[in-house]
């Protein structure tokens, strides 16, 4: 443990927990980030989020941007073409496990497994584009695209919007 001296060490000491909180939570949420971040804002209307991204997002437990408590413009969402994502089924419906696309065109229906696709134009938010991603099966890899979110092109789109531009 290391011990800092003089001033601010109070306040380093009531930060210890809530980080170690924190830092344990997204041990806790990496398989479900967006679903977890997503139900959290909702809940929570005083968090200090300035703007949300989701990536690869199988929904975020909501039906629209703006109940993640922030403005809906400062909701952003982006899902590469091969992402296998994106058959992801609507929650229920006869069609569903044959062919979720189809269900979603044929009944206009934009909701998946987690609520509301948040990159489709239902959700609300600002979709921004990223690179088609491999196809699955890809090197071995069932989920190539799905990591690929990580790479320069979308990382740095990311990163814009963290420092408040735009993708």
């Amino acid at each position: 443990m290391v011990r800092v001296r003089g001033r601010g060490s109070g306040r380093v000491s009531k930060a210890e927990e809530p980080l170690g909180n924190f830092l344990q939570g997204v041990e806790e949420a990496n398989s479900y980030g967006s679903l977890v971040a997503g139900q959290t804002m909702s809940t929570h209307i005083d968090l200090p989020v300035d703007n949300a991204i989701m990536v690869g997002s199988p929904g975020v437990g909501v039906e629209h941007a703006k109940d993640l408590n922030i403005p809906a413009d400062h909701v952003f969402a982006a899902t590469a073409k091969n992402d296998l994502i994106n058959l992801a089924p609507p929650p229920a419906g006869p069609l569903a496990p044959l062919n979720p696309k189809a269900y979603m065109e044929l009944f206009d229906d934009h909701s998946i497994v987690h609520g509301t696709d948040p990159v489709s134009d239902d959700f609300g938010g600002v979709v921004f584009n990223v690179p088609d991603g491999r196809v699955p099966g890809s090197g071995g890899d069932m989920m190539p695209a799905h990591s690929q979110y990580w790479d320069e092109k979308p990382l740095n789109k990311m990163a814009k919007i963290v420092t408040g531009g735009q993708p």
